[in-house]
C-alpha cells in the first residue's frame, strides 16, 4: 500500500525544468535569460513546417467543395450549411488569430491558421469602429460585467453619416480592391441595451430627443389615451412634452421595442451604406457582439437586414464542456436574422504562467493542456453548427505580466506565444491538430435526427432548475436573467445534454466513447489514404482504448483494449496504411508506456517537446527535441540511422537493444 501511494504521489507532483540554451546569438541570449512564462514554453522555436493541408487553394479554401468564384470573399449555402467562399470559389472556414504581424504568417500557417487580423499575406479582417468614434454619445448606463468602453452613439446626430463616410474612407479605402480581405467589422463590443432608458437622460437638445418624439408620435397615434397614462408621472399630455422630461422612463414595452428598432435601423443602415460606398466588394461582418444577453428582436432584425454575417465575441467558461450559449445564442442569432454566424473572439487563459489574470475576458483554466482541450472542444462545436462560418482566437502574443494600474489594462495569458515570442507547445500542437481537420468537421454529412446540428449527441430542453441563475451569475448581474428570445424561436431552446463535446463522422471522431481513464480529450482522424492519426490531450495517468487506434486496424485482435500510461499533455501518433509508425509527437511530458510493461518512449527529463519522424523503408529516425534532455529512449529503431536536431548521431551515441534504443544527445 505504501508503494502504491508513493507511485500516485510521484505521478501527480508537478515537475519543473530549466531550458538549456547552447550557442545562441546575443539577441537570443537576451530572450532566453527572461523567465519562462509556463511549463511548456519553447525556446529556441520549433522548425516551421508547411501548411497542415495540401488540398486548399491560395487562400486556404477547400478544393473539394467548389462554389461560385467572384474574385472576393463572399458567403454561400452549400451542402446543407453556410460557408465563407474564397475569391477562387472554394469553401472556407475561417481560423483566425488576432494581433499578428506579417512576419508571423509562416508560423501561423504551420499551425493551421488561415486568417489574421492584420494586412499580411493571409486572409484578414478590418475593424472600422464606426460607433465609438462618433462625436455624440447616448448616455447609456454602465452594465455589470461589461468593459468600461461599451458605449453607443447618438445615431440621429445629422453629422454622423458624414463621420461614417470619412471613417470608411480611412479604414476601408486602402483595402477595397484587396482579394485577401474577408470583410470588415462595424465595431467591437457596443452597448445594445439601455437605449430607451438613456433618452430621458440625454440633453434636451440632443438629436435623439427629437427622433424619440417622432417614434412616440407614431406609437401613440392610434392610442392617445395611453400617452397620458404611461407618462402620468411627468404630466405629459402631448407627444411634444417628451422633449423636456428628465428622470427614469416608465415601463412601456411596446414603445421601448419600436424605439430600439428605430435606433437599430438608423445605426446599421447608415454604417452599412457608408462602408458600401467605399468598399462594395467585401463582407459586412457586423458588430462583434458581447456574448450575453442577446439583443432584442428589433435590433436583430436590423442586423439581419444590413449585415452579411452576425459576429459575436463568445467565451466558454469550461474547456472540455460548453455552456448553453453555444447551443442557444448562436442558433437563436441565425434563426432571428437569417444570417450566418461567426465567432469574432474567444480564448482560454491559463493559470500556470506568471500572469496574474486579473483583467480581461473569462475564463481562466488551470493549465496549458486545458487551454488545448478548450480549443479542440470549442472549434469542434462551432464547426459542427451549420450556420457558423469561422472562429477567431484572442490572441497571438501574450500580454505582459506588469501593466499600468490606471484604466483598463490586461495582464492575461491569452496568447499562444509568451511576451518574448516563445510558443506554448501543448496549445500550438493541439491547434495544429484541430485545424488540420477543420473541413472534415465542417462538412461532415452525418446528422443526428434528434437535433439540428452536424452532431452525434442528444440535446434536451433548456429547462433545468438553476440555469437562469447560472447565466445571471456569469453575467455578473444581480438581476434575474431575461432572454427576450426564449419564446420566439421556431422550436424550443435547446442545449447539449451533458456538455461534453463528441463528434463521429466517416473520417473523424472527437472524444471516442471507447476511451476510459484519465485522458481529457481525444481525436482520431482516418485519412482517405489509409493513414490514422491519434491525438490525446492531457493524459494524466492511464487511459484504455482499442488496440487498433495504437497499432493499426491490421493488428491482431483490433478491438482488444490497450492501456497507455503517460504524463504527456499532448500526444500525437500517426500510422501509415499498413500500420507502421510514421510520427510520434509529445509535448510537456517524459514517457509513454503501454500495458504497464512496454516502454514506447522515455526521456530523462520532462521536456516541453519531442518529435520523432520514422522512415521504416530507409530505417531513418529524425528526432527534434526542446529542453535540456540528455538521453532519449525509443522503441523499435535498433540499427537505424538517427538525426537529432539536424545532427547525425554517431554510433557511440546510440545504445540499441530489442526493447529500447537509447540515444545520447549532444549538449
Amino acid at each position: 500500500m505504501i508503494t502504491i501511494r508513493l507511485w500516485w504521489c510521484l505521478l501527480f507532483v508537478p515537475v519543473a525544468f530549466v531550458l538549456g540554451i547552447c550557442g545562441a546569438a546575443p539577441a537570443a541570449d537576451e530572450i532566453a535569460s527572461k523567465p519562462d512564462m509556463g511549463p511548456a514554453v519553447i525556446f529556441p522555436d520549433l522548425p516551421a513546417s508547411g501548411p497542415v493541408r495540401s488540398d486548399v487553394d491560395a487562400y486556404g479554401g477547400w478544393l473539394s467543395l467548389t462554389c461560385k468564384a467572384t474574385g472576393f470573399f463572399h458567403i454561400e449555402q452549400l451542402g446543407g450549411r453556410w460557408w465563407l467562399v474564397t475569391p477562387e470559389g472554394h469553401a472556407f472556414f475561417m481560423l483566425q488569430i488576432g494581433w499578428t504581424k506579417k512576419e508571423d504568417s509562416a508560423r501561423l500557417k504551420s499551425w493551421g491558421f488561415n486568417a489574421s487580423e492584420a494586412d499580411t499575406d493571409m486572409p484578414y479582417t478590418v475593424d472600422v469602429r464606426f460607433f465609438r468614434a462618433a462625436k455624440k454619445q447616448l448616455p447609456v448606463a454602465h452594465r455589470p460585467g461589461y468593459p468600461p468602453w461599451v458605449t453607443f452613439p447618438d445615431v440621429f446626430d445629422p453629422e454622423w453619416p458624414q463621420q461614417c463616410k470619412d471613417l470608411a474612407q480611412k479604414a476601408l479605402g486602402p483595402h477595397a480592391q484587396d482579394p485577401l480581405l474577408i470583410g470588415y467589422f462595424l465595431e467591437n463590443e457596443i452597448c445594445l441595451e439601455g437605449w430607451y432608458e438613456a433618452v430621458t437622460h440625454a440633453s434636451k437638445d440632443a438629436p435623439c430627443r427629437s427622433a424619440f418624439v417622432e417614434v412616440a408620435r407614431g406609437y401613440y397615434a392610434d392610442k392617445p389615451n395611453d400617452l397620458t397614462r404611461d407618462w402620468q408621472a411627468f404630466g405629459v399630455t402631448r407627444v411634444e412634452d417628451l422633449l423636456g422630461i428628465e428622470g427614469e422612463v416608465p415601463d412601456v414595452p411596446g414603445l421601448k421595442a419600436v424605439w430600439e428598432a428605430a435606433v437599430a435601423e438608423r445605426a446599421f443602415s447608415v454604417t452599412s451604406a457608408a462602408a458600401k460606398s467605399i468598399d462594395p466588394n467585401h463582407l459586412n461582418l457586423g458588430t462583434r457582439l458581447i456574448n450575453a444577453p442577446l439583443p432584442s428582436q428589433g435590433i436583430l432584425a436590423a442586423m439581419g437586414k444590413h449585415c452579411d454575417v452576425i459576429s459575436l465575441n463568445l467565451y466558454s467558461m469550461l474547456p472540455d464542456r460548453l455552456l448553453t450559449q453555444i447551443f442557444t445564442l448562436i442558433p437563436a442569432l441565425h434563426a432571428m436574422t437569417g444570417r450566418p454566424t461567426l465567432t469574432s473572439e474567444f480564448s482560454f487563459r491559463g493559470g500556470d504562467t506568471l500572469h496574474p489574470n486579473t483583467m480581461g475576458a473569462l475564463p481562466t483554466v488551470k493549465t496549458q493542456a486545458e487551454r488545448a482541450v478548450g480549443y479542440l472542444s470549442y472549434v469542434a462545436a462551432l464547426a459542427s453548427l451549420p450556420c457558423h462560418v469561422g472562429v477567431s482566437w484572442y490572441k497571438y502574443p501574450d500580454d505582459k505580466t506588469e501593466v499600468s494600474w490606471e484604466g483598463y489594462a490586461e495582464d492575461c495569458n491569452f496568447g499562444v506565444v509568451d511576451p518574448e515570442g516563445r510558443p506554448y507547445a501543448v496549445l500550438t500542437e493541439a491547434m495544429r491538430a484541430t485545424n488540420a481537420v477543420i473541413y472534415e468537421l465542417a462538412a461532415d454529412p452525418v446528422r443526428n435526427d434528434s437535433c439540428p446540428l452536424f452532431w452525434c449527441t442528444e440535446l434536451m430542453r433548456w429547462d433545468r432548475p438553476g440555469d437562469e441563475v447560472l447565466l445571471q451569475r456569469l453575467m455578473r448581474s444581480d438581476q434575474p436573467f431575461v432572454d427576450p428570445l426564449a419564446q420566439a424561436l421556431p422550436e424550443p431552446r435547446r442545449y447539449h445534454e451533458n456538455y461534453w463535446v463528441r463528434h463521429k463522422g466517416p473520417h473523424l471522431t472527437i472524444n471516442d466513447e471507447r476511451f476510459v481513464g484519465w485522458c481529457q480529450a481525444n481525436l482520431v482522424h482516418r485519412g482517405e489514404d489509409g493513414t490514422t492519426t491519434l491525438v490525446l490531450l492531457n493524459v494524466q495517468a492511464l487511459t484504455t482504448f482499442p488496440r487498433s487506434l495504437w497499432l493499426g486496424k491490421q493488428c491482431g485482435e483490433p478491438d482488444k483494449p490497450i492501456t497507455l500510461e503517460s504524463n504527456a499533455q499532448f500526444l500525437l501518433r500517426n500510422l501509415d496504411a499498413s500500420g507502421r509508425l510514421r510520427r510520434l509527437t509529445m509535448a510537456d511530458g517524459s514517457y509513454l508506456r503501454t500495458n504497464s510493461s512496454a516502454t514506447e518512449l522515455r526521456v530523462d527529463k520532462r521536456v516541453p517537446y519531442v518529435d520523432l519522424q520514422f522512415s521504416p523503408d530507409t530505417k531513418e529516425l529524425t528526432v527534434t527535441t526542446r529542453g535540456n534532455a540528455k538521453r532519449l529512449g525509443v522503441r523499435g529503431v535498433s540499427a537505424w540511422q538517427t538525426t537529432w536536431n539536424g545532427i547525425r548521431l554517431a554510433g557511440s551515441d546510440v545504445l540499441g537493444d530489442e526493447e529500447l534504443t537509447v540515444l545520447s544527445l549532444p549538449q
